[in-house]
């Protein structure tokens, strides 16, 4: 059997050995220089002392003991502080009270040299924001009217028209009714504006009615306009003119055509009005009928007079 060679490991030779290493570069310094190190036979850098423009001086000896000690300094108390007030010579921080006799003189002749200029003729010189003029006198009375009620001028009156066109509630403007009733937030008024004129000629007949020896005045009673102002003025059902009237047993009143169809097709006993059945019972509303032509024919007679004024 041949026997095997032990294996044999060789070190490899260090090829830089021989090289010099680069010294690492110091922290730069403001007062070093290249000039202030040399290089010696080992590398090694070594940092030379600069003595150029250095100069030591010294005339006299002191002692270590008063180096040491801070600088001391007395003031001279001997004189007596005085405050010149130069830095508000020309403001005013005085009361009229208390004012000193020179500010008080300074102040009154300021204050005559204004009056003087403002009275004067303006001869065009410009004398300076401090010379400006006031040309509006004081109101004595200024002073009583910032307490208590003022009195109105006895030659104006403020009118005030409230429209409230936008929120009228529009079933009980075209019917005279609204079932919400008081509830209902929108207005419920029924009447038109008048013009100027119109409310003139009424103002004009009235005078005239009330005139004796007069017997132009009217001879309806007023139980009528209470009656006619208590029925809607028109039906509720179909918001148009009643064509026919009746009225039901509660006591409301609508078109015979309304309230029959409400009744025979719709299947609806109940008024509309309340609610109340009707049983299918309607009357003719005669005196409705009489009403509404009597009012008729006055509005007529209204606009016709109206148009011939």
């Amino acid at each position: 059997m041949t026997d095997v060679a032990a294996p044999a490991f060789r070190k490899r030779a260090n090829k830089a050995s021989n090289i010099r290493k680069r010294p690492a570069t110091p922290p730069p310094d403001d007062s070093a220089s290249e000039s202030d190190y040399t290089d010696d036979e080992a590398g090694t850098r070594v940092k030379r002392r600069k003595k150029e423009g250095l100069k030591v001086v010294s005339y006299g000896r002191r002692e270590p003991e008063a180096l040491s000690k801070s600088t001391a300094f007395e003031a001279d108390r001997t004189k007596l502080i005085t405050a010149n007030d130069d830095a508000t010579k020309t403001s005013n921080w005085y009361e009229a009270a208390n004012a000193p006799p020179e500010a008080a003189r300074a102040v009154a002749r300021h204050q005559r040299e204004a009056h003087t200029d403002s009275d004067g003729a303006d001869d065009g010189t410009y004398k300076g924001s401090a010379k400006y003029s006031t040309f509006l006198k004081p109101d004595s009375k200024a002073e009583e009217r910032k307490v208590g009620p003022v009195k109105a001028p006895t030659n104006v009156r403020t009118i005030t028209v409230t429209d409230f066109a936008p929120d009228v509630c529009k079933d009980y403007k075209q019917t005279g009714f609204c079932g919400f009733g008081d509830n209902c937030k929108y207005l419920h008024i029924r009447e038109d504006f008048k013009q100027g004129w119109q409310l003139d000629k009424e103002w004009e007949k009235a005078g005239k009615d009330k005139k004796p020896g007069n017997n132009s005045r009217s001879d309806e009673p007023d139980s009528e306009e209470k009656t006619l102002e208590n029925i809607p003025f028109k039906c509720i059902i179909c918001k148009e003119d009643y064509k026919r009237p009746i009225i039901t047993k509660c006591g409301h009143y609508f078109c015979e055509k309304c309230a029959m169809t409400r009744y025979m097709k719709e299947k609806k006993k109940g008024c509309a009005n309340c609610g109340m059945d009707t049983g299918g019972t309607f009357n003719v509303a005669r005196k409705l009928n009489e009403l509404l032509g009597k009012k008729r024919a006055r509005e007529e007679a209204k606009e016709r007079e109206g148009v011939e004024t």
